[in-house]
């Protein structure tokens, strides 16, 4: 994974022992966003599968409603930072101004420069088909949960990585990233190129599920999500509200299912 870890030099302390060694770092960089020349989202995130990230980032963030709204047409380097070049039509361009966001993101936050309140609980796209889905068994739920862990390549190399998945009969559509949200916003762009958006399925994050996952997750169709961890209130109000089906402390074979 070419520009997704850095090696460096450590010393390891064991009480008063002390050792040089080697460790990888998670790769964290400026990467612009910018549509039609413009760049208002600037994230702290992984430089790997940008296209999949700006694709992911314009449909969770309702800027664009399809796929074929969006086209990459360059991925440049502007110092140590990157900048995503993406051409989308005259109407989506006009919707993102209108929305006056200025998003400056660190890696841990979805809703950053949010320039008013009233945006940060906006409703989730509309219109958008839901992919079926029926909670698996414990045991083939906990099955998922192993293949899940054993693919994040990148958090296994570092230790500083988060995961989103999207599990159907093919099996799991895994990307990563230093921030929750970029992640997620990578595996929504790389499901929304194939034709397993449309198949029955959920989605596995390995954080808690916080409104803005859940608020994606509605935004791409996703009819489940599962978290690693705990859900917030007003994620489990997003979650109900649209009849998204939410999990939680997913290890092993115990999981929590919230019904209210």
């Amino acid at each position: 994974m070419t520009g997704a870890w850095r090696g460096v030099s450590v010393c390891r302390i064991d009480g008063e022992s002390m050792q040089p060694g080697n460790a990888s770092l998670v790769e964290e960089r400026a990467i612009a966003l910018s549509f039609n020349g413009s760049s208002p989202v600037v994230l702290m995130a992984t430089p790997t599968d940008l296209e999949d990230l700006i694709l992911g980032f314009a449909l969770s963030e309702q800027i664009v409603d399809a796929v074929t709204d969006l086209r990459v047409v360059e991925i440049a380097a502007r110092g140590d930072a990157l900048v995503v070049e993406a051409i989308i039509p005259d109407t989506a361009m006009a919707r993102l101004e209108s929305r006056r966001r200025v998003f400056v993101g660190n890696s841990a936050c979805g809703l950053c420069g949010t320039e008013q309140l009233e945006q940060a609980m906006r409703p989730p796209r509309a219109g958008v088909e839901r992919s079926p889905f029926a909670l698996p068994e414990a045991e083939v739920l906990s099955g998922f949960l192993a293949r899940f862990e054993a693919k994040q390549v990148l958090n296994q190399s570092t230790g500083g990585a988060h995961a989103a998945a999207w599990v159907d009969a093919e099996g799991l559509l895994l990307r990563e990233d230093v921030g929750r949200h970029n992640a997620f916003d990578k595996m929504v762009g790389a499901r929304a190129q194939t034709s397993r958006a449309g198949q029955a399925g959920f989605a596995i994050v390995s954080s808690r599920a916080s409104y803005e996952l859940v608020h994606k997750a509605v935004s791409a169709g996703i009819g489940a999500l599962v978290a690693i961890s705990a859900p917030t209130t007003a994620a489990l109000d997003l979650a109900m509200a649209h009849g998204l089906t939410l999990v939680g402390f997913a290890r092993g074979n115990t999981m929590t299912r919230y019904t209210d």
